[in-house]
């Protein structure tokens, strides 16, 4: 009869090989250890295997803080790794600092960054088949799409994060423990059922399981179904895309109305905001884009917000992403030979000299320019052979985005605007083609991902 240990070592040995060897073989694995039983164990088996697979071992523990035992947990934790020559390494984190995401949310925002900043390659962690069946169901009551029922993966190329026990049920965790004499601490927020993972642990699961004896097993296997479900989806959005993206994936062709059905057409969608690492929004919110941009006849009409700080935009027969305008204030700033200056907006101007290029500080007969953000009523002009115009009639014949037209710096000497980043150069003052000129690059960060 096959024993824990082998279980749960052949699990761990399945999942590097069929999960993480086919991206990498990495050369470090840090442990995120929090001390319960389940990292204790996974610490003690990658301490068995670290040299068949050939990679050095570390540990990470975050103190929270919460608990008035989480000194003793740090200790615990640090004296352990001590005796099988394991690094350890730890941060406090104050959950006060993002109180306004609740203990959890806080709690699990910060120690990511925490473990983030700690580890080293690989991060890898205890979550196991009990824990997987468990966030399908939370998933589920959150009516989550496929990518939230698709739960955890073995392997996260993208964070570099591995899950080796996904495979492994609780049971055989208590068993590799008690037979290995692993000790472990005892978290006592584990069975405060005011957290919605706890109640369903020890509440709900233990009813359906009395009539469902193998309710973790079969909920794992429909996550897996689910996970191929949506590998399908991505590849078909990741083929659709090839047709309709910018390079950066910044900008999304609305040629794809005619090409596309409703279902690739909202799919790509989705992969877009994943792409830019967008929180997926309602299904509500993303009806309502579909319905917009499938009647849309004006670009400058299209804006739905689709997080707190990201709107998606339509110009030039593309979708945009960006960030949402905020209110700015007047500014004056004086240019005196800087290479750079960075704006109120956080936006930045970037200064070149180029041979033939720009403008003319020579035939300006000045070496300190104002710049300064549009007010209303600006005149400009560009090309000599064509009358002053206001600068707003000029940008909207531009190929400058309305959104981006607003906030343009611009560039005056004393009262004349000489130049406008990014569009032009008043036509009085173009550098002659053997003269050096200066030319200036407007960098809007506000409105790119």
């Amino acid at each position: 009869m096959v024993n824990s240990q082998e279980i749960l070592l052949n699990a761990i040995r399945q999942s590097y090989q069929q999960s993480l060897v086919q991206y990498k073989k990495p050369k470090v694995i840090s442990v995120a250890l929090s001390g319960g039983c389940d990292s204790m164990v996974l610490l003690h088996a990658l301490n068995e295997l670290r040299n068949e697979f050939n990679f050095k071992l570390n540990a990470i523990h975050i103190h929270h803080g919460i608990s008035s035992n989480a000194d003793k947990w740090l200790s615990f934790c640090a004296t352990e790794c001590k005796k099988i020559n394991v690094v350890f390494k730890t941060k406090k984190i104050d959950i006060q600092s993002e109180k306004s995401l609740g203990i959890e949310g806080a709690a699990r925002k910060l120690r990511y960054k925490a473990l983030d900043e700690l580890r080293e390659e690989t991060l890898t962690s205890a979550h196991h088949q009990n824990d997987q069946a468990e966030t399908l169901f939370l998933q589920l009551i959150r009516g989550s799409g496929l990518k939230g029922l698709a739960s955890m993966p073995h392997y996260h190329e993208g964070r570099d994060t591995w899950k080796p026990l996904l495979n492994v049920n609780r049971k055989t965790i208590k068993e590799y423990a008690k037979s290995n004499n692993v000790l472990f601490i005892d978290d006592e927020s584990n069975l405060d059922i005011h957290y919605d993972r706890n109640f369903l642990r020890h509440e709900i699961f233990p009813v359906l399981t009395k009539r469902f004896p193998h309710l973790v097993k079969t909920l794992t296997r429909s996550v897996e179904h689910i996970a191929e479900g949506l590998n399908l989806t991505e590849t078909v959005a990741k083929e659709d895309a090839k047709s309709f993206f910018s390079d950066d994936l910044s900008r999304l062709s609305l040629t794809m109305i005619k090409e596309l059905p409703k279902d690739r057409i909202i799919n790509l969608i989705r992969w877009w905001l994943n792409k830019n690492n967008i929180l997926m929004p309602t299904k509500k919110i993303i009806d309502s884009l579909y319905e917009q941009i499938i009647k849309i006849k004006k670009d400058n009409s299209l804006l739905i917000k689709v997080s707190e700080e990201i709107n998606v935009r339509a110009f030039q027969d593309e979708l945009w992403l960006v960030k949402s305008e905020r209110f700015l204030s007047p500014y004056e700033i004086i240019w005196r030979g800087e290479d750079k200056i960075l704006l109120p907006d956080q936006s930045q101007l970037i200064f070149r000299s180029e041979k033939g290029a720009g403008f003319s500080l020579e035939k300006l007969g000045v070496t300190a320019l104002r710049i300064q953000n549009r007010l209303g009523g600006e005149k400009f002009k560009p090309n000599l052979n064509q009358p002053s115009r206001t600068l707003k009639y000029l940008l909207q014949k531009s190929k400058i985005p309305p959104w981006q037209r607003e906030k343009i710096p611009l560039i005056f000497s004393e009262d004349t605007l000489v130049a406008v980043p990014n569009f032009g150069v008043h036509h009085e003052f173009v550098a002659d083609e053997d003269k050096i000129g200066l030319t200036i690059e407007w960098v809007n960060y506000e409105s790119k991902i």
